[in-house]
């Protein structure tokens, strides 16, 4: 589990210039997209999307400080409260849903991410011009 980065909100970590700053910053930028994916496909609480990402990411990815990135994405209507309910282990647990804001916008983040690392794909895959062909 070594190479397993953390998704840290506030963090001394996320200058340019070290890869932990990178991987941090990256991993940030699509927390929200990962999030809303999962409520997209039923209410959870916090602590279920986090085992839910880490589980699904087979190890890779774990959100260190899921209430600020669930209470942002309250903020801007882009999830909600739904209900209280007993989870498994007993607790009273407070479930989350996506709304119709945060429907649409995940959408136009998916659609983003796919643009985007299409891209990135065709970078990394062609062959890099050698100085005699340029």
């Amino acid at each position: 589990m070594a190479n397993n980065v953390s998704v840290a909100e506030d963090s001394n970590q996320s200058r340019s210039g070290s890869l932990a700053g990178t991987e941090n910053n990256f991993k940030k930028a699509i927390t929200e997209l990962l999030v809303l994916f999962l409520l997209n496909e039923r209410e959870m609480y916090i602590n279920e999307i986090t085992a839910e990402l880490f589980r699904r990411s087979e190890e890779q990815f774990q959100i260190v400080f899921p209430y600020a990135v669930i209470y942002r994405m309250v903020r801007f209507g882009y999830i909600s409260e739904t209900r209280k309910q007993k989870a498994p282990d007993g607790r009273l647990r407070q479930y989350y849903g996506i709304t119709a804001e945060g429907a649409a916008y995940l959408q136009e983040l998916l659609e983003f991410y796919n643009r985007f690392s299409g891209g990135v794909e065709k970078i990394l895959a062609s062959r890099p011009a050698s100085p005699a062909e340029s």
